[in-house]
Formats: structure tokens, C-alpha cells, sequence
């Protein structure tokens, strides 16, 4: 067996990778009198999907796409043969009756939080039990004195250098082959993350580095091509990954984001405001900490409806929230919740119009007579902007006023395009991969799964799978990090469903035709006049709304091309200076998506947000009904243009004065010197983020 295993591997090409081998194997027996060194172990372990060895870029899910691809043209076909006998009053469900155990699997799967897709789960399974194995093996290999962990040298030699150890650890690395050959997805998968995290052990286990510069997994080269790191600080570093990942127990990244005890969201209080139920919906309250003295304004969160609303409050010292409350607001913030079947139905204009109705009437009763701010991040803004629009359409109408003045939106596109937003890779996926009548059939019922959102966002970011896995075992071995990296891994692990219904209108009213950047976009009022019909986004110049912008130059999912409202929209006063107040605001930083997992770029938000809200425009009130008699009265009392506005003298309070404007003015250079008013000269893109930056 071993010489034909030996004749296998020098077949192969594989003298140059362990130029010792043959010695290992001679005339078909064992010789044990040579220690095995990593490029052996390396070698024994054999190539397979793990190492892609096609150099994919990306990871590709072949089974499952062949399988999507077969699934829509057999509905297809029985498309078509629905509608040649519906004459004959034949009934559609006899042509797809066969499709119904995959609906009921679909829906079944959807209902426990599980992906749809069997061949990701038999994946997911793999991925489990090769993290388990890395566990067993790393757990064999150390001991425990003092309540440290550390590498049993006595272990290591023996399973290098004695055959009784020899045999053993071969016998560990067939069990990993095993796993490896029964993988289905290919390119750059979890797999290939754990694989290399299993040739960092065999470099611990043999005390040498590989001779292969590429099989040395997570360490660096300087720009003159030179390792950052001697051999010995970076096997000292591969030894402190593999205990920290083992005092963690965090081989297994989703088992460890689930259910670790570290992985617990959220650093405030709140309480849910009774009334505010809607369907899985609610409105959450944060009280003040103890101390904080009440600022009189209302701050408005509005979140994401695909993601947990814990992204505005992650944890500890990385919590939007956290900073907000200390700067005196009544917080207010909109759960969805996980909607279950019985919001399948609902569209965008329920959750874009009929909640922040609701919520903005609660907390106007709860504190009238209170400015309310509002906050949102991503798609929660890109919907609350034409619900906005819309309420000041209605306040000029009815004369209510419209107690917001000031918007701050986090990483938020508005512009869906091919050209400038970068929104291009995404509406080409959409184009070619979505099916919106397979959606209907397979999610109506159940609402779509977070898995199908995320296999369309990995799509756009190429690679993702391995590198996002890598990322987090190479940042391992530093004090803390994987118990500070675990509620963030908790929420990127804990997706929300999407209702079927509000996200077919998504795909097709907001990402494919722009309406909302295009005026086209429609919503319902209980004003005959509005109800259903385009809201006018110029409304946000008319009520003079000053808006903030923070986009990230390395966001894949909200491109900052995309994320354009302070340019186009709200407060258009003709000076460009940033010391007059209220004006738009737009930031532009080297992030990515979820920057406010950085303790860092979250303070630097913080103190930007701080700096903007504390620039508070002057109210603004909605057109008085007007009598016949008073019908031309009423008509000057619209609200001014923005050059109008801009022509006044400021009504601001003490600060207006001269002495208060400059002392103000000074305090935020620092943080102005960061931002861009809107249409002024091009940004340049800031400097790199601080390594403290973990986002994703």
C-alpha cells in the first residue's frame, strides 16, 4: 500500500514539495527512523477542492446552480404547457403538481432559520465536522498547567518521530481527506480557510516553517518582498492562534457566532412601546443612563429591514446608541423583527409609509411638541427619505408640521444605476440569475430566506467565504480578539427574513427602475390627492432638510456612488462655506459596510454626527389650509426656496450671535476639515483605515 502511495505521489510532481519522501517508504514498509517534517505532512494530506487548485476566483456552488438552472426551465416548460390547455379549462397545478415537496421542503426550511439549499447544509455539515477534527487534533497536541494553555512538546515529537505517532497522525489526516473529498462547493470555500489553519498546526507540531513561501498561511511580506516576520515570532504567532482558537472553542465560525457565550448582542436597555405592535414589528425605547441630562429632541432610528436591528447597538464601546444616549436624546428605534408567513403579503408601502407613520405619531404623543432627528442605516434609509418626502408633501397640504430637520443616513444608496453608482455587478446578477415567478412559488408563502440574500451578496464580493473566515483566524492570535470579534460574527450570522412581497417590489420599483432617484416612486397617503401616487423628492428642498451623508469607499453593498441624497436633495443654501449651520454634509472614508464595528471608525462618526446634529436648521412649518378669502395669503406662506433660506438671517438661538458662531466654528475644524458640503470641488478619498478597522 505505502508503495503505491509513494509511486502516487512522485507521479504527481510532488518531489519538489517533499524531496524526502521516497525515504519515508521503502519496499512497501515504514521507516520511522526520519521525523516527518510539514512539507510531508503537507504532501500525505493531498490536494483536493480545499486548495482550489483551478484558482477560482470566488467560490463556486456548481451543484446548486445546475440544479436552479434545471428547476426553472422544467417550470418553464410547464408554463407553457399551463397556458396551451387552460382552454380546455385544464387547471395549472396539474402541470406543477411536481413542485410541491420542493415548495413544502422550501417553506419547512424557511420556518426553522435552515437554508433551502440541501447542498449548502451537506456543506455547512462538512464544515462543522472539519472544524471538530481541527478541535480534536489541536486539543491532542497541548495541555493545561496553571489554567494556561500551551503545545506539548513531548506530544509533538512523539507523533513526528516515533512510528506509533507516525501512524497516528496519519490516520487523523485520512479523516480530514475524507471530509475534503465529500465537499461539494469549489474555489475560494470555508474549506479553504480551515485547510490552511490546519497547515499553520503542522508547522507548530514539526517546529519549522514550510519551504514553500505560499504555504505559510497568514504571514506577510514588505514591499521589497521580504517576510515581515522572523520564522521564529511567526511560529510563535501560528501557536497562539491555535490556542486562543482553542480556549474559545472557535474553529467552527458559525457555531461560535451562534452560540458562544461571548456572542450575546446588544450594550443598552430598551423596552418595547405598547401600541407599537405590528406584526413582528415594534418600536423600541432606550432610556437615558443615569446622569444624562435630557438633551429636549427625539432621535429617530430607523434600521435596515434584511439585518437584526443590533447593528445600532452591537455591544459595548461598539454601539451607535451607546454614544447617542450619552448625548441626551429620547432613542427610539424600528425592530422588524424576523417576519413570519403571515407578512408575506405586505409591500414596501407598509413598511415604508404605515410604520413610521405609527412610530412618529407614538413618540410625537409621548413628547410633543419635541424636534425629532433621525438616523438610518442602508436600505432603512433609502426607504425613510421618499416616506419623508411624502410627509412634507402631506404637512404643506394639511398644515401639520413636520417636526424633522435633520437626517443622518450611514452608508445609504439612493441612486440604482450601470453607470455612476456601482451598482452595475448587483443589477447584473438580478438580470441574470433572478427569477421573480420562481421567487413567488418558492418564498410567496414563506418570505425569503436570509441565505438567498446573502448567496446574491457573496456573488458581488468574490471571495468572500474564504477571505471573511480568514480574516477572522488570522486576527486571532491578538489579545481579545475573538471575544471582541463575537457579537458582530453573532449578527452577520443572524439574517432576517425578507417579506415576499416587499421584496419583489424592492428588486424591481427601487434596484432595476431607480424610481425613487427618477420621481417615480409611489406610496399612499390618506390624502386623495397623494395617495398612490409619485412622490415628489423635491419636497426635501422645499422643507429645507439638512441631510448627512457617510459613505464607504470600500463598500461593496452601497457603493458611494450610490449613496447620493445630501447631493441632490435637502438644504441647497448657496454657500458653500462649511461654518454656516445646517448645511448637507457628506463623508466620504475608507470603510466598508459595517464600520461601526470599529471602535475607532465609530468614534470618528460619533464625533462627525455630534458635529452635524449640533447645527440644528430652523423649524419648518407646513402650509396653513387656506379660506377662499385667504387663498393668496396662504400661497406666501409656502415653504421658502432654498435661496431664500439661504438669504435670511439666521434665526438660530444664543449661537447665532457673532462671538458663539466663531468659538463654534473653531471647535470643529477637525471634523469639518473631513466633510464636503454638497457640489463642492471632488473628494479626495481619505487616508487608509486604522488597523482597530474589522468591518466587513
Amino acid at each position: 500500500m505505502f508503495a503505491t502511495l509513494n509511486k502516487l505521489i512522485s507521479d504527481n510532481g510532488f518531489q519538489s514539495v517533499a524531496p524526502s519522501f521516497s525515504e519515508w517508504f521503502s519496499a512497501g514498509s515504514f521507516n520511522s527512523s526520519l521525523p516527518l517534517t510539514a512539507d510531508a505532512l503537507e504532501t500525505l494530506l493531498m490536494t483536493s477542492s480545499a486548495d482550489n487548485p483551478s484558482h477560482l476566483r470566488g467560490t463556486k456552488h456548481w451543484i446548486s446552480e445546475m440544479n436552479g438552472l434545471m428547476l426553472k426551465q422544467m417550470l418553464q416548460v410547464s408554463h407553457l404547457q399551463s397556458e396551451a390547455f387552460r382552454l380546455y379549462g385544464v387547471p395549472s397545478s396539474l402541470f406543477t403538481g411536481w413542485a410541491q415537496p420542493l415548495i413544502q421542503a422550501t417553506e419547512d426550511s424557511v420556518a426553522k432559520d435552515e437554508s433551502p439549499d440541501m447542498i449548502t447544509r451537506a456543506d455547512q455539515q462538512l464544515d462543522s465536522a472539519y472544524a471538530e477534527q481541527l478541535k480534536i487534533l489541536v486539543t491532542h497536541f497541548t495541555k493545561e498547567a496553571d489554567g494556561e494553555l500551551s503545545f506539548n512538546k513531548e506530544t509533538c515529537s512523539w507523533a513526528c518521530k516515533t512510528l506509533q505517532g507516525q501512524v497516528w497522525l496519519m490516520t487523523q489526516l485520512n479523516n480530514f481527506r475524507l471530509l475534503e473529498w465529500q465537499y461539494y462547493s469549489r474555489g475560494q470555500t470555508h474549506l479553504t480557510a480551515m485547510k490552511n489553519l490546519l497547515r499553520s498546526l503542522f508547522q507548530v507540531i514539526t517546529g519549522q516553517t514550510f519551504s514553500a513561501d505560499e504555504n505559510q498561511p497568514y504571514r506577510k511580506k514588505n514591499a521589497e518582498g521580504q517576510w515581515r516576520d522572523s520564522d521564529e515570532d511567526y511560529l510563535k504567532a501560528c501557536t497562539q492562534r491555535l490556542l486562543e482558537l482553542l480556549k474559545y472553542n472557535a474553529f467552527d465560525l458559525r457555531n461560535f457566532a451562534l452560540n458562544s457565550p461571548y456572542s450575546k448582542l446588544g450594550a443598552c436597555q430598551w423596552e418595547t412601546i405598547a401600541g407599537s405592535e405590528l406584526y413582528s414589528v415594534r418600536l423600541r425605547h432606550y432610556p437615558r443612563p443615569a446622569g444624562v441630562k435630557a438633551n429636549g429632541k427625539t432621535l429617530y432610528m430607523a434600521s435596515p429591514m434584511i439585518n437584526r436591528c443590533e447593528l445600532f447597538d452591537l455591544a459595548p464601546e461598539k454601539s451607535v446608541i451607546e454614544g447617542m444616549l450619552q448625548l441626551g436624546y429620547d432613542l427610539y428605534l424600528v425592530d422588524y423583527g424576523n417576519p413570519e408567513a403571515d407578512q408575506s403579503q405586505l409591500g414596501l408601502d407598509f413598511y415604508g409609509k404605515t410604520v413610521h407613520d405609527k412610530y412618529l405619531d407614538l413618540i410625537l404623543e409621548r413628547h410633543p411638541g419635541q424636534n425629532i432627528e433621525v438616523m438610518a442605516y442602508c436600505m432603512g434609509g433609502t426607504l425613510f427619505m421618499p416616506y419623508l418626502a411624502r410627509r412634507i408633501e402631506e404637512a404643506q397640504i394639511t398644515g401639520k408640521d413636520v417636526c424633522i430637520r435633520q437626517v443622518v443616513l450611514m452608508t445609504t444608496p439612493i441612486l440604482f444605476d450601470d453607470e455612476s453608482s456601482g451598482h452595475k455587478p448587483m443589477r447584473d446578477v438580478i438580470r441574470q440569475d433572478y427569477d421573480a415567478d420562481v421567487m413567488q412559488l418558492f418564498y410567496g408563502n414563506c418570505n425569503v430566506s436570509p441565505y438567498a440574500i446573502e448567496s446574491g451578496m457573496h456573488t458581488i464580493q468574490p471571495g468572500v467565504e474564504q477571505t471573511m473566515l480568514e480574516g477572522f483566524y488570522s486576527r486571532a492570535h491578538f489579545p481579545g480578539a475573538i471575544k471582541d470579534s463575537a457579537p458582530f460574527l453573532n449578527w452577520l450570522h443572524s439574517g432576517t427574513r425578507f417579506p415576499a412581497r416587499a421584496h419583489r417590489e424592492w428588486i424591481q420599483k427601487i434596484f432595476m427602475d431607480n424610481q425613487i432617484w427618477e420621481n417615480q416612486y409611489c406610496l399612499p397617503s390618506e390624502l386623495p390627492e397623494l395617495d398612490g401616487k409619485p412622490v415628489n423628492m423635491d419636497a426635501l428642498n422645499n422643507a429645507d432638510i439638512a441631510l448627512f451623508d457617510y459613505a464607504g469607499l470600500r463598500d461593496p453593498i452601497a457603493p458611494v456612488g450610490s449613496c447620493k441624497t445630501s447631493e441632490r436633495w435637502g438644504r441647497k443654501a448657496e454657500n458653500h462655506q462649511m461654518v454656516c449651520g445646517g448645511l448637507n454634509r457628506t463623508i466620504e472614508k475608507n470603510v466598508g459596510h459595517i464600520f461601526v464595528v470599529s471602535h475607532a471608525l465609530l468614534g470618528e462618526f460619533l464625533e462627525a454626527v455630534t458635529d452635524f446634529l449640533s447645527d440644528e436648521p430652523p423649524a419648518y412649518h407646513g402650509k396653513k389650509p387656506a379660506s377662499a378669502a385667504t387663498k393668496t395669503a396662504a400661497i406666501t406662506q409656502e415653504a421658502p426656496t432654498a435661496k431664500a433660506t439661504a438669504a435670511k438671517p439666521k434665526t438660530r438661538k444664543a449661537a447665532s450671535t457673532a462671538k458663539a458662531t466663531t468659538a463654534k466654528t473653531t471647535a470643529r475644524k477637525a471634523t469639518l476639515g473631513k466633510t464636503t458640503a454638497r457640489k463642492t470641488a471632488p473628494k479626495k478619498p481619505a487616508a487608509k483605515a486604522d488597523s482597530d478597522n474589522s468591518e466587513s
